[in-house]
């Protein structure tokens, strides 16, 4: 038995540093994970809609009107052919080319609405009436089935501002 416990001493002296050493690594490795991987608290981000118990909105946050002027000034073509590319699938842009799903954009700037030749409007379209100017375009292509519920057009609209003011002018320049 003596002998057992000279061997066992003798183990412990031996390995106790490296097993000191194992759990001294172990236990600064457990610390630095907690404070480097800390979880971060919940940001609460945008806006909180209150619902009734019956699912309807009681209120509606506003938006911001924004100033379209002020865009078209900061406005340029070439970004606006580019965000075009979004509605070149459906709609084409050179002058006497033929319609698409959508009709011909070209010169649509102060065109009567639903006034290409040759297009097949929606009845929601034709009974909108007036003229393309740089509002209306603006709204439309903003949400295109509320500015003409019934349209035909699928899009589901330019969200950003400065995005919409680009493709204006470039629609503007088609001339």
């Amino acid at each position: 038995m003596k002998k057992i416990q000279k061997l066992l001493k003798a183990q412990i002296k031996a390995q106790g540093p490296a097993l000191a050493l194992s759990v001294a690594i172990v236990l600064v490795a457990a610390v630095a994970a907690n404070v480097l991987y800390r979880p971060k608290p919940m940001v609460k981000r945008g806006f909180e809609i209150v619902m009734a118990s019956d699912g309807k909105v009681l209120e509606k946050k506003e938006e911001k009107p924004i100033d379209l002027a002020t865009l078209m000034k900061a406005a340029d073509v070439d970004r606006g052919a580019k965000v075009f590319k979004k509605c070149a699938s459906c709609h084409t842009i050179g002058k006497g080319e033929a319609s698409k799903v959508g009709p011909n954009l070209f010169g649509v700037v102060g065109r009567k609405k639903a006034a290409f030749a040759g297009f097949a409007y929606s009845d929601a379209m034709k009974a909108k009436g007036g003229s393309w100017d740089v509002e209306s375009i603006n709204t439309f292509v903003t949400k295109p089935k509320e500015f003409v519920p019934g349209t035909k057009m699928a899009f589901p609209g330019l969200k950003k501002p400065q995005d919409r003011a680009d493709v204006i002018l470039f629609l503007e320049k088609q001339k």
